[in-house]
């Protein structure tokens, strides 16, 4: 790539998966799409792996670096903002451990009860 030639949208060879919303899946599957996300995040909590990620999205665009860099250095600011995709179901995590915690408090009170 040359040095200081502007790159339109590139797709990403493997998509970012992120958190939003009540536990809902966002694929980012470009550098636009990267960018865009970036840069609806919310000023107050925009810290150093945000910059950071910023940075390295808009240098990929430039050619200055490759792109799978600037995805590792968005991967890093998605961990860090808690919203990388981990797979579960925060919804479903949820209702399992209500259904722990009463089948728990079931067994503790059928327990009590139990002549002895």
């Amino acid at each position: 790539m040359r040095e200081g030639s502007i790159r339109s949208d590139i797709e990403l060879q493997a998509p970012v998966a992120i958190a939003v919303g009540a536990g809902f899946k966002r694929e980012i599957t470009s550098l636009t799409a990267m960018q865009n996300f970036l840069k609806e995040w919310p000023p107050a909590t925009q810290d150093e792996s945000y910059i950071t990620a910023l940075r390295s999205c808009e240098a990929a665009r430039a050619g200055e670096i490759d792109l799978d860099k600037a995805r590792q250095a968005f991967l890093v600011f998605a961990k860090k903002a808690g919203i990388e995709w981990t797979g579960a179901d925060p919804v479903v995590k949820l209702r399992e451990a209500k259904i722990r915690r009463s089948r728990a408090r079931e067994s503790r009170t059928q327990n009590r009860h139990v002549p002895g």
